[in-house]
């Protein structure tokens, strides 16, 4: 696709780290950071034969934080770490 500039696997790499560090600092009372990591990963392993992965950090972002919103915080959570 001409204009559409593709994301290599490095930058995808790191671009899915920083979502998963966003949703570990908005939903760390509702999963830990590997659990959080993991999803976000697993998420993204469903994209792997996108033709277009430009997009691919956004769509994982959004179906992960819906998971993690509809859950309850854990009893005892450190919130803020």
């Amino acid at each position: 696709m001409p204009g559409i500039q593709e994301l290599s696997p490095q930058a995808m790499d790191d671009q899915l780290h920083r979502v998963a560090d966003r949703l570990g600092r908005k939903y760390g009372d509702r999963a830990g950071g590997s659990e959080i990591q993991s999803a976000v990963f697993e998420e993204a392993d469903r994209y792997r034969d996108a033709r277009v992965k430009q997009y691919i950090p956004v769509l994982v972002q959004h179906a992960v934080q819906e998971r993690l919103r509809h859950r309850r915080p854990a009893p005892f959570a450190r919130v803020g770490l």
